[in-house]
């Protein structure tokens, strides 16, 4: 499984810094010196609101990720390490967003750069992870003012778990030993 960006829903107040901070490190341009209209704002994350919670969703890097399978234009691959849309393949026919489970892609409309001689192109937005900007690091989690994301990697859980295991193990077996010390059967 990959690294990705998990939100705390207890901590989320959705004030969409996420958002504008993916935005600004995917652009390399500080957003409030850009006149409003000279260029997209295509974030890779988006804020959900609903009458119980307030969450920023991103994309979960499934390891067999349904978006995958849904593109019928085969833009969407496994990288190294994420889930990776080939934006400029892209066609935006949306059926990537519509397979997705945690409704973690953006189907968004494009108006600068390359429109393949178009108004405007719809492509498919999804977090990765800020793997091509400056830092490589996902910008939206120091941005984060109530400290609500977190780079959850379950390598890194998966380990702890192991290591979790094994402290039971031990102490198991060191409590069979003392009980039979007591009983006086070492």
């Amino acid at each position: 499984m990959f690294k990705h960006v998990k939100t705390d829903p207890e901590l989320c107040i959705g004030c969409k810094t996420c958002m504008a901070a993916c935005v600004a490190s995917h652009s390399g341009k500080a957003l409030f010196a850009l006149k409003p209209k000279s260029f997209d704002f295509t974030p890779r994350v988006h804020v959900v609101y609903t009458s119980k919670v307030t969450k920023a969703v991103q994309c979960q890097q499934c390891p067999k990720p349904r978006c995958m399978e849904a593109c019928p234009f085969h833009c969407i691959s496994l990288g190294p390490d994420s889930v990776v849309i080939d934006e400029d393949a892209c066609r935006g026919c949306g059926k990537c967003s519509r397979a997705c489970p945690f409704q973690a892609i953006n189907m968004t409309k494009i108006y600068h750069g390359d429109t393949k001689g178009r108004p405007f192109r719809i492509v498919a937005y999804k977090c990765d992870l800020c793997a091509n900007t400056e830092t490589g690091e996902p910008a939206c989690i120091p941005a984060c003012p109530t400290e609500a994301l977190s780079l959850f990697d379950p390598a890194v859980v998966a380990a702890q778990r192991a290591k979790l295991k094994a402290q039971k193990e031990a102490d198991k077996t060191q409590a069979a030993y003392e009980k039979a010390l007591k009983k006086g059967k070492p």
